[in-house]
């Protein structure tokens, strides 16, 4: 049973499958806090690539990560990060950043500082959890869980056609198999697997518009709120 009075929605689901862009549909709505752990771990990876020497003990990672602070933007309703009290969240999506996040993302000691960060987001109205591990690990108790996915054609084309958007050179069969790794990591990892949540509604993308998806959201809101 959830001691807080705050309402929690955990979306956790693959690469690729929309829950970024159903998360802040749903913050904009319903006036919830948004946390995106994947951005999270991201500033754990950007703050590795400027101290890689430092990690290398517990009480170093430790005092690394916790000069890693958030605070909700008011016309978003999104969590931002910063590093000694720098934002950090546009620096946080280049390759190099992109790589580190997944070695830290690793380390025992990186997931505990994280989980207290995460932690730290129980307050106010509501809050909406956008991961991979939201629902299993980060927020079991969580009033409402949801596990997005689709087929990973589509989400490769999605995400193909958001490269190009950006003006990058990118290959559809690159990203196709890069996706396709990223699933087979996700799900196999020792430390928090990508799984489906005990209780969770899944809801599949693939022929779904992301207003589709949000009022069936909201309908399942309504319904666990009442």
């Amino acid at each position: 049973m959830k001691s807080s009075s705050t309402y929690i929605i955990t979306i956790d689901g693959t690469s690729g499958s929309g829950k970024t862009t159903i998360s802040k549909s749903l913050a904009k709505k319903l006036s919830f806090n948004l946390l995106d752990s994947g951005k999270l771990y991201r500033s754990a990876g950007f703050v590795y690539s400027l101290s890689k020497e430092s990690f290398s003990d517990m009480n170093s990672i430790k005092e690394l990560i916790s000069k890693i602070t958030i605070l909700s933007n008011t016309d978003s309703n999104e969590y931002e990060i910063f590093f000694e009290n720098n934002k950090i969240d546009h620096l946080l999506y280049s390759e190099e950043v992109s790589e580190c996040a997944s070695i830290v993302s690793k380390i025992p000691e990186v997931r505990e500082c994280m989980m207290k960060i995460q932690k730290q987001c129980v307050r106010g109205k509501g809050l909406i959890a956008n991961g991979r591990d939201m629902g299993t690990e980060v927020f079991p108790e969580a009033n409402l869980k949801l596990y997005v996915d689709a087929s990973l054609d589509i989400r490769a084309k999605r995400r193909y056609e958001e490269l190009k958007s950006k003006g990058e050179n990118v290959n559809f069969e690159n990203v196709y198999k890069s996706l396709q790794k990223r699933d087979e990591s996700d799900t196999n990892r020792s430390i928090s697997p990508l799984r489906v949540p005990n209780n969770a509604e899944i809801i599949d993308t693939t022929d779904l518009k992301p207003n589709a998806i949000v009022d069936k959201i909201l309908n399942l809101y309504t319904i666990t709120k009442n």
